[in-house]
């Protein structure tokens, strides 16, 4: 089923030591890109939780938030590097002296400066925390693959519709086209006979051309390959669950298609129907878009 690139979801996993939490947004993008914002304690992980997002995402802009809440820092996997904390004091009180700022130094300044938190060196805590992590993140792109799945119906829905209003005005340009063809002929041979009135011509040869010079102005093909895009657009929503840039390049020969039309019809119906079906094609675009 063809999905929708926004989405949200979230997830949440508890044990006696910690809990977990993953939150991952999607939007609109021409290809799969992740960023992620992990505690420092996951960050090893990255690159593990990066193939977990590629099993349930294939194209769009994520971003994956993943925090833990424990009881103390090993938990957390952090510690406090001592060393900087004291350089940090030794700048703040160096501060305090120049600026002459009689106050007591208080615990939320030291939090200006996340150096003197890294992951701890305790590898246990990051095997510990792999497979929870793993677990949290996977019921988040769950919940994200379910409503992009359910906008997508609805994106969907309103494609179908589109390309239904569009095979009907091919439709009509085909019934147009088969009513001209005889008339162009026609036109173009009393034209060409007023041209040539005092010119002896093979008759035979004068009616090949006018037929050649009728034929190029007729748009049966452009509409033939017009609806046998439309076919493969409907065939495609409802196959493939990755459409995205398959549709936009059917919808560019769609387009292409509908400036022919416009340029060889001297009908001024069919260019009028021809103009609406670039405008179709242009709204089907933007549609696409959001579809991954």
């Amino acid at each position: 089923m063809a999905a929708s690139m926004t989405g949200l979801g979230m997830a949440e996993v508890q044990n006696g030591h910690f809990v977990i939490t993953a939150e991952v947004r999607s939007f609109n993008n021409r290809f799969l890109e992740v960023s992620f914002r992990l505690s420092p304690a996951l960050s090893a992980l990255e690159s593990e939780l990066m193939e977990v997002v590629r099993k349930y995402v294939h194209r769009g802009k994520c971003y994956v938030n993943i925090t833990i809440q424990g009881k103390n820092h090993s938990e957390l996997g952090l510690r406090v590097n001592v060393e900087k904390l004291k350089a940090v004091r030794g700048i703040l009180e160096e501060l305090y002296a120049q600026s002459g700022v009689d106050e007591p130094m208080r615990l939320e300044y030291f939090f200006k400066f996340p150096e003197i938190l890294e992951p701890s060196t305790d590898l246990a805590s990051v095997e510990e925390l792999r497979n929870p992590v793993k677990e949290v993140l996977t019921q988040a792109l769950i919940q994200l693959k379910a409503m992009r799945e359910q906008e997508g119906a609805v994106l969907v829905k309103d494609l179908k519709q589109r390309i239904e209003s569009l095979q009907e005005k091919v439709k009509v340009i085909e019934s147009i086209s088969k009513r001209c063809v005889p008339e162009i002929y026609a036109r173009l041979r009393d034209r060409v006979q007023k041209l040539i009135a005092d010119t002896e011509l093979d008759e035979n040869r004068l009616s090949l051309e006018i037929a050649l010079l009728a034929d190029r102005m007729d748009v049966t093909e452009e509409c033939v390959r017009l609806r046998s895009h439309c076919e493969l657009f409907l065939r495609t929503l409802d196959q493939e669950p990755v459409v995205g840039k398959k549709l936009t390049f059917l919808l560019q020969e769609m387009n292409r298609e509908a400036n022919t039309i416009s340029s060889k019809s001297s009908d001024a119906e069919v260019t009028h129907l021809s103009v609406e079906i670039k405008e179709e094609v242009e709204k089907l675009r933007e549609q696409v878009q959001n579809l991954e």
